[in-house]
């Protein structure tokens, strides 16, 4: 989809009206943080934790007793996962915690977290981050990817405009995946019950 179609489409639903924006490099749009911390306090998240390519833990982290090294995040930073990218894990943790193993955690500069958890997953990006090296074990280039040159909203507004949009998306999205469980259990009570029943 074309730069001014998406904005016309975003403007058509009432996420703004004219949206100016600028190119700019990864590595000014954000950084990555390096503190490394093994505070057993925290929860680790590591890359079972997550669902591929939802977003969404997929397990209570406070019941995990292993407390291992990682990288320091903190409400408002993304977690990306540089091993084997295609895999497209990542994760905007509204918590404090450490990311164990493969993982980029995201510190947002020129962009809001939200606007930047959906930059990441765009196919721009992921385009970029695929990109890896190594064969067997393939990695995304951060010197690469901190070098290529995306356009994004000048504004931030604009920019938390676009990514509450994505979020809002995101939930309904969730919201009718669980639909079918829920009928679906609906459905086994209900044969529970009927053969349980002699007619």
């Amino acid at each position: 989809m074309s730069h001014a179609t998406c904005c016309r489409e975003l403007s058509s639903i009432g996420y703004g009206t004219a949206l100016a924006w600028e190119q700019r490099k990864v590595s000014e749009i954000m950084h990555r943080a390096t503190t490394f911390s093994d505070d057993p306090t925290l929860p680790n998240v590591e890359y079972e934790d997550v669902e591929s390519g939802q977003g969404l833990l997929n397990k209570n982290l406070l019941e995990k007793a292993v407390a291992k090294k990682g990288l320091l995040f903190e409400p408002g930073d993304i977690l990306f996962g540089k091993l084997r990218p295609y895999l497209k894990n990542w994760l905007r943790p509204a918590f404090s915690g450490i990311a164990v193993g493969d993982w980029w955690v995201l510190k947002p500069d020129l962009a809001t977290s939200e606007f930047l958890y959906a930059f990441i997953q765009g196919s721009s990006f992921q385009n970029i981050a695929n990109m890896s090296t190594g064969t067997k074990m393939p990695r995304s280039d951060w010197n690469l990817v901190a070098n290529t040159e995306f356009g994004i909203p000048s504004e931030q507004e604009e920019q938390a405009l676009i990514g509450s949009f994505f979020r809002d998306l995101d939930d309904l999205i969730t919201l009718h995946q669980r639909k079918p469980d829920r009928v679906s259990n609906a459905v086994c009570a209900l044969r529970r019950v009927f053969v349980a029943c002699k007619f």
